[in-house]
């Protein structure tokens, strides 16, 4: 079902594909990989599409899971009670997070303009991104931050966006290829 509602909106940019999860953020800047790509600074990281190890990586235990459960009801053996939080679920292959910094941009209003020029360029140029990190069997966070004092146009922030996807492929293709 997920599968056809994301080739049903190929250019949406739905709840699911923002990144809320509190863990999955404090993985990405903890242990994620990042790289300047001016006026951003993005952040990244691949992970394994078992998000039980990285749930409940103190108290799992290796067991067969049947395949005709969802997802979303998926339980650890040992601590039937916890589940994996419904905003960490992937119905995508990729979640996102945009952030503009306060201090550099005062204005709420100007901050919120430039996320959403950010999430407008991504969404339009996320499919390739999409199917590449789908076909590599993984999973990813990525996180946008805007870091430049100065707002810029849309065409210049929407090929920055492009650089920086593509440059994100073959960082994950030379962490496959090892």
């Amino acid at each position: 079902m997920a599968s056809q509602q994301a080739n049903k909106k190929l250019h949406g940019f739905s709840k699911s594909e923002r990144l809320c999860n509190f863990t999955l953020k404090n993985l990405l800047f903890t242990q994620g990989e990042s790289f300047q790509q001016y006026p951003f600074k993005i952040f990244w990281k691949t992970i394994d599409p078992n998000l039980e190890k990285l749930f409940f990586a103190k108290s799992v235990t290796e067991y067969s899971t049947v395949e005709q459960h969802a997802p979303e009801n998926a339980q650890n053996p040992s601590h039937p009670h916890k589940i994996i939080p419904r905003n960490a679920l992937f119905s995508h292959p990729v979640q996102c997070l945009t952030g503009v910094s306060s201090k550099a941009h005062k204005s709420a209003v100007m901050r919120n303009h430039l996320k959403r020029l950010i999430r407008e360029s991504y969404r339009q140029n996320n499919a390739s991104f999409y199917s590449f990190v789908k076909d590599s069997n993984k999973l990813c966070l990525l996180g946008i931050i805007y870091t430049s004092v100065q707002p810029i146009a849309y065409r210049d922030i929407e090929s920055k966006i492009i650089v920086s996807l593509q440059k994100i492929q073959q960082k994950i293709t030379e962490q496959l290829t090892r």
